[in-house]
């Protein structure tokens, strides 16, 4: 049920507060069951980001630190929610070093956020689902993908833009078996993201008539992979996929020296855990030319305008990643109309319109033009820069796009390579 509420706007003059640490399901219909402490009703958005500043996965932060403040900048320009600004605070995810999140948390939650952006890794995700969802503020993360958050028990409070693993692993399975390859090695981490994307290709690749062996899992803290890399030199497959974080790199350089790297004409794999970041961690990332990889991304080329607002909004740019910037832009998009359309800031209420923000309604894609739709009366359905996302009850997208990315010698996928495929449950 979604009751637009008649706003009267009130002229503030606000500077957007940043604060920094470091410097960053089951989403049903009905959202909490209002018991418990919620963040106060005090009619300002305030916004948290558990996003990775710091750990494996940093090489996202910086598109999806970028894409926040950039999503609270246009929000606040178009005349902010309820009125007033939204108020954004900014905290590190540590991925995936969990000493980092749960207090991060703990002091987001003390500034009364009534949504907390991230986290980007399904692991840390899990870590503070509990704490996030049981404190009754919203969990939206833009990155997780573990297959896991579909059912998992979160009181209608967790979503997420980033689509389940079941639709990675499907598209990689395409992807590898559109190569002519019958055999594939599976080396990946092991939990909850590692496993869940893992366990999708092989379901699908062995659908689509093809033979996975070996099936590798690591422990995180693994630092030498000889023993796991001659298990796969000794299959002799004819493809391998390689699903975890910064520590491919040492993967991929031990495939190297044993001769079954991408540059010896081995059809290599990455995913959106490594593709993007990973020639950045190698001393020579020319020993991965030849590498291809899956990662959920709307076509970047046509959101161009937006890619370079990405490299403005982080200092000394984002490198040349733009991997989830889109997702956390309109994660905080998301939340922002949800909050108009509520009348109120109440994470539990808010939460109960996410899901109708993206489906059923009048098309918008932008904050103002949606908010302008809402003050007329109007459904709307956002369809943003990574969308449409057309929301299940879950809280996730029922469909997404991809990005196929290909190394051809430096130290990021050459976008010029860049195939994009679109995939749905």
């Amino acid at each position: 049920m979604r009751k637009t509420k008649w706003l009267r706007l009130i002229a503030v003059t606000a500077v957007l507060g940043l604060v920094t640490a470091a410097c960053g399901g089951g989403g049903g219909d009905a959202a909490g069951d209002g018991e418990g402490a919620s963040a106060s009703a005090d009619g300002v958005l305030k916004i948290g980001t558990l996003l990775p500043v710091t750990g494996d996965l940093a090489f996202l932060g910086p598109p999806e630190v970028a894409g926040a403040r950039l999503a609270v900048q246009d929000i606040n320009a178009a005349g902010g929610v309820l009125g007033k600004d939204v108020i954004l605070i900014e905290g590190d995810s540590g991925d995936t070093n969990q000493d980092i999140a749960n207090p991060e948390v703990d002091r987001l939650l003390a500034e009364g956020v009534d949504a907390i952006i991230g986290a980007a890794s399904s692991a840390v995700s899990k870590l503070v689902i509990d704490k996030i969802t049981g404190a009754n503020v919203i969990q939206f993360s833009p990155a997780n993908t573990s297959p896991d958050f579909t059912t998992y028990p979160d009181n209608g409070l967790y979503f997420r833009t980033a689509p389940s693993d079941l639709l990675q692993g499907k598209v990689l399975a395409d992807q590898v078996a559109k190569q002519g390859n019958e055999t594939a090695a599976v080396i990946f981490r092991q939990e909850s993201y590692g496993q869940g994307l893992a366990q999708a290709f092989k379901e699908n690749f062995e659908a689509l008539g093809g033979t996975v062996d070996p099936f590798i899992p690591y422990a995180v803290d693994t630092e030498n992979f000889d023993a796991e890399v001659d298990q796969i030199v000794e299959a002799d497959p004819d493809a391998i996929v390689v699903i975890g974080f910064a520590e491919s790199a040492n993967i991929l350089t031990t495939m190297h020296e044993r001769g079954i790297g991408p540059t010896s004409g081995k059809n290599v794999w990455g995913v959106d855990g490594n593709i993007g970041g990973i020639g950045k961690e190698l001393s020579d990332p020319s020993i991965i030319a030849g590498m291809r990889g899956t990662e959920p991304s709307v076509n970047l080329k046509q959101i161009s305008d937006f890619t370079a607002r990405l490299d403005q909004a982080y200092e000394g740019g984002v490198g040349g990643v733009y991997a989830y910037g889109a997702e956390t832009y309109d994660a905080i998009v998301i939340v922002a109309l949800a909050a108009e359309i509520a009348g109120t800031d109440d994470p539990v209420k808010v939460a109960a319109e996410i899901n109708g923000v993206t489906k059923d309604g009048e098309k918008c894609t932008s904050f103002a033009e949606c908010k302008a739709l809402i003050e007329e009366g109007k459904n709307i359905d956002y369809d943003g820069l990574g969308g449409p996302y057309e929301f299940v009850d879950a809280g996730e997208p029922a469909a997404a796009s991809f990005r196929i990315a290909t190394y051809d010698g430096g130290d990021t996928p050459n976008p010029d390579l860049d195939e994009y495929v679109f995939a749905g449950s």
